[in-house]
């Protein structure tokens, strides 16, 4: 198992690029009381976890004064956390109603006992990742300390193109989204980042050949990640399993082996449409939550 400044120094993986919220209501604008809401909550999607008032208000295109007002309003109802430095986060409350419905959480339920083997086996950051748009969204991310900022934990979204868990998930879509995502130039974070659509397009036929993809120093040149397909009941991809490595110190292709049976192991569960949760789930949420 790797030391744990190694992993400490794998969690600067992609704490870039996280794209900022856009809105579809023009600024100026007239919304409604509950679009002011929606938009004050949707700010959040921006991928930094907490944030303050200045900041919401900016990313939610409302004025200091209706920001302030609607965030002592949720705040009350639950809906928020604030904390000394007084930045503001989402609720577990929040995080409770978007489970008891959203598929995608149903799905990091399967998955996290299988996650949480992964994490445990080698001491890496541990994701699960679905496309969300044009970009990857982290479902889960299990890491080894707790403090990481980057964009890369759960909520968190990045580029397709900079990620192995995007590359999968990109290899896996519609021709169609393939095609609307290279209507946008592919931005280059360092000199391995695939910058160019034949590359990109001859690395993504190598990814449903191989099933798994590596992104070697695309973000950053001290780590690299690896990512494998989850495969849907009709055979489709929308999920993707990933982990973070320290480029000088892991080899990727052998990573990528405990990646995919990891990914495999998720596809035969939910295959099996076992609705009973896990005991590791259930004992980790509790956890999580200060129940235990």
């Amino acid at each position: 198992m790797p030391e744990k400044t190694d992993a400490k120094q794998a969690e600067t993986h992609q704490n870039v690029g996280a794209q900022p919220v856009r809105s579809d209501v023009p600024s100026g604008s007239k919304r409604t009381a509950a679009g002011r809401v929606l938009a004050l909550l949707g700010a959040f999607a921006n991928g930094r976890g907490s944030m303050t008032l200045s900041e919401i208000s900016r990313h939610a295109d409302l004025t200091l004064t209706t920001t302030h007002r609607l965030v002592r309003e949720v705040l009350e109802w639950g809906g928020l956390e604030v904390d000394d430095t007084g930045h503001y986060r989402l609720s577990r409350k929040i995080l409770d109603l978007a489970s008891a419905s959203t598929q995608a959480l149903q799905l990091r339920e399967t998955a996290l006992p299988h996650l949480m083997d992964l994490h445990r086996r080698t001491g890496l950051n541990v994701n699960l990742a679905v496309r969300d748009g044009l970009d990857v969204m982290y479902l889960e991310a299990l890491r080894s300390h707790p403090n990481y900022t980057g964009a890369n934990k759960m909520g968190g979204r990045l580029r397709l193109h900079i990620t192995a868990t995007g590359l999968v998930l990109l290899a896996y879509a519609d021709e169609n989204v393939l095609d609307e995502y290279l209507r946008e130039p592919l931005k280059r974070y360092t000199p391995n980042t695939i910058a160019d659509v034949p590359t990109l397009k001859d690395c993504l036929r190598e990814i449903r050949r191989n099933r798994y993809a590596i992104a070697h120093q695309f973000v950053v040149m001290e780590v690299g990640s690896v990512a494998a397909p989850v495969m849907g009941v009709d055979g489709t991809v929308e999920t993707a399993v990933g982990m973070v490595y320290v480029a000088d110190q892991h080899d990727p292709r052998r990573l990528a082996d405990q990646v995919r049976l990891t990914a495999n192991r998720i596809s035969r569960e939910l295959h099996e449409r076992n609705t009973a949760l896990d005991p590791r789930t259930i004992d980790f949420n509790r956890r999580h939550a200060g129940l235990i």
